[in-house]
């Protein structure tokens, strides 16, 4: 492909961005309807009467890992670019074997390695070698495009958790482990011709050391805090609403659940959407601040008071809106700290993604920490006062809020600026409000 083709237009932009979607609805949609999953589990055998802590951390690691395996994956793959489809092909295989070796699991170790760990070494491997080429295809639109894509893992998580539930109840864990891994080669390999780079990966330079000024960058460490702690809250909703609606004893409990799970990824797909657009529009700071404050309203006022499955269904759509959209501002904060620069934001961009896993993998140990009766347990008819949930809305909404953080990272004065950073950042720094 010649290096002429258009940025931001063109049949190989739109192909790349429709198959990065796809990728995205298939690599997590698995792990995001973890939920349903766990609400199973806890109830059938041959994992009836396991640990839920143990269980959990199968979901978180399944999320964790991927995020957290950015951090190794996409520096081999800048260092040896040639090498992206091979790894994508390995990671293909990885994720059906995971799914695979799933379905004949009797322990939950067994389950832990292959629906929790090479499920998601082989999603990590299939999907951020796809991220890459999103600095290269888009340019002006690159926050509404990483919107667009990662809206994919809200859709899957709509369609996931309903199909998961009917197959589960209906032809049990092992049919449905091996129904999902056979649909995932199917759908998956169409995709990957058209994930390709917009250059000739011999004109693309890999040898060239990793510019590491941006650690003196405050902006960086600020907006490092702020997506560590929203990491730490962010999925605990979606791993533990379909138990909540089970001990809330709602009608219909498990369809409940599902209902709300669905809903809750379903909304995130517009909110990916909307967040990337307005963080293209206007100052980065405003959503920021809609998408900590809103989701932190959201777990404290709703879900605590929740006590019908209209609540419930209200919490789901406007936290899955504001919080897991979150996501969508990884390419600003990465644009935002290393520029124009496709190489050092690819690397900042791993660097985000890898927090949030940190969060992701950290949540499941210590929400098993939290869900213990205290001093409200049996006191009110809110979910405050059900069982041991009380603690974890209060962590929950509480780190969501303190994400906030993230709206100071622009105040410092500019001079201080312009002595700290490299000449080549400052372009970043230099543009309008409304660009950054």
């Amino acid at each position: 492909m010649s290096t002429d083709v258009e940025l931001d237009r063109g049949f190989h932009a739109w192909a790349y961005l429709f198959s990065a979607w796809l990728l995205e609805f298939l690599v997590w949609s698995y792990p995001f309807s973890y939920g349903v999953f766990l609400n199973y589990y806890t109830s059938h055998e041959p994992f009836q009467g396991t640990s839920s802590s143990l269980l959990a951390l199968v979901g978180s690691l399944s999320t964790g890992l991927m995020y957290f395996a950015s951090l190794i994956i996409l520096p081999v793959f800048s260092r040896f670019p040639v090498h992206k489809k091979k790894g994508m092909y390995i990671g293909l295989v990885l994720c059906v074997a995971g799914l695979f070796g799933a379905a004949f699991a009797r322990t939950p170790g067994v389950l832990l390695s292959t629906q929790g760990i090479l499920y998601s070494v082989g999603g990590s491997l299939l999907y951020f070698p796809t991220m890459t080429y999103t600095f290269e295809w888009f340019s002006e639109r690159k926050g509404l495009a990483n919107g667009i894509i990662f809206s994919g893992s809200g859709i899957g998580g709509v369609v996931m958790p309903m199909v998961i539930k009917s197959l589960l109840y209906k032809y049990g864990f092992r049919t449905t482990m091996l129904a999902l891994g056979a649909a995932f080669t199917v759908f998956t390999l169409p995709a990957l011709p058209y994930i390709k780079s917009r250059v000739p990966p011999s004109q693309v330079v890999h040898h060239r050391p990793i510019d590491t000024q941006f650690l003196k960058y405050k902006p960086f460490w600020i907006l490092l805090t702020a997506n560590l702690t929203q990491g730490l809250g962010t999925f605990l909703p979606t791993l533990y609403l379909p138990t909540f609606a089970t001990d809330l004893g709602l009608n219909n409990a498990a369809s409940a659940g599902t209902w709300a799970l669905s809903l809750m990824n379903g909304t995130s797909a517009p909110g990916c959407v909307f967040l990337g657009y307005l963080s293209d529009r206007f100052d980065l700071r405003i959503s920021i601040f809609l998408s900590a404050l809103g989701s932190s309203f959201a777990v404290l006022c709703i879900w605590g008071f929740t006590t019908h499955l209209a609540t419930l269904l209200v919490f789901a759509a406007v936290y899955g809106f504001l919080a897991p959209s979150w996501s969508a501002l990884w390419t600003k904060f990465a644009s935002t700290v290393g520029g124009d620069d496709p190489h050092l934001s690819s690397m900042l961009m791993c660097i985000f993604i890898a927090g949030r896993g940190v969060g992701n993998t950290l949540s499941a140990p210590i929400s098993s920490g939290l869900l213990h009766p205290w001093a409200l347990t049996g006191k009110s008819q809110y979910p405050y006062a059900l069982k041991g949930y009380g603690p974890l809305i209060l962590f929950t909404g509480t780190t969501l809020l303190l994400s906030m953080l993230g709206v100071i990272y622009r105040q410092l004065n500019t001079k201080v600026l312009r002595m700290r950073i490299p000449r080549r950042l400052r372009h970043s720094m230099s543009k309008p409000r409304s660009e950054i």
